[in-house]
């Protein structure tokens, strides 16, 4: 059972403070809202999802796979990637 990481597209920037989220090509871990890494069934990973992602001072905003986000199974992560917060998980 794959876990799944969200690539952020392009930079992320909270729309109430201006905080930086996460750069492009940074990756966010698909979370439950207590912070645990949810178990995808490999024959049915989701194609869209609504999580939602906190910036620093814990203003949310919304993203949508595949929409504003591209998600991908954590094992493909490049070494190199930076990582950003955590995007928890709202809606299949």
């Amino acid at each position: 059972m794959p876990y799944l990481a969200v690539v952020h597209l392009r930079e992320l920037d909270c729309a109430e403070c201006g905080a930086k989220i996460a750069e492009p090509g940074a990756r966010s871990f698909v979370v439950g809202a207590g912070g645990s890494p949810i178990h995808f069934d490999e024959e049915k990973v989701p194609h869209e999802m609504t999580l939602t992602i906190a910036c620093p001072q814990g203003h949310r905003c919304t993203l949508l796979v595949p929409n504003e986000v591209a998600a991908e199974e954590t094992m493909a992560t490049p070494e190199a990637a930076p990582i950003a917060a955590d995007a928890v998980l709202s809606e299949i």
